[in-house]
């Protein structure tokens, strides 16, 4: 199959909105005196704080249900796309990257690109999850 790379929808951006918003009730939550700047370590931090939560999840997958003062714990994905999308923004300030969409052999899912590098930070915090 040839990989097919392209500009996000407005749907897709709306989307990538949602999780940054995610993101920040994450980092929030973990780390109260957040002030809204993303950067590698502190989101390495969070990452590890939520790790180490020992707290039952949000019942549900719906990210409307959960928020920095919620009691329970962001699930598994919600941290996927939450922290990967904040992950995803740091990248392109850092580097240059944009947000782009790849089709190929795997599927299909939003990543970074930067020439001929590709990164796809979603899947990266899935990966960091589940060791």
């Amino acid at each position: 199959m040839q990989t097919i790379l392209r500009d996000l929808t407005e749907e897709e951006l709306s989307t990538l909105e949602l999780d940054l918003d995610l993101a920040y009730s994450i980092c929030k939550k973990y780390e109260p005196d957040f002030s809204g700047s993303f950067t590698a370590s502190l989101l390495t931090k969070v990452f590890e704080l939520w790790l180490a939560d020992s707290t039952d999840f949000v019942a549900n997958e719906d990210i409307a249900d959960f928020s920095s003062k919620c009691a329970t714990k962001p699930t598994p994905k919600m941290v996927e796309f939450g922290l990967g999308a904040a992950y995803g923004d740091v990248l392109n300030e850092e580097f240059g990257t944009h947000w782009k969409h790849i089709t190929d052999e795997y599927g299909q899912e939003i990543c970074i690109r930067q020439l001929k590098t590709l990164c796809t930070p979603h899947s990266l915090i899935l990966l960091l999850a589940k060791e």
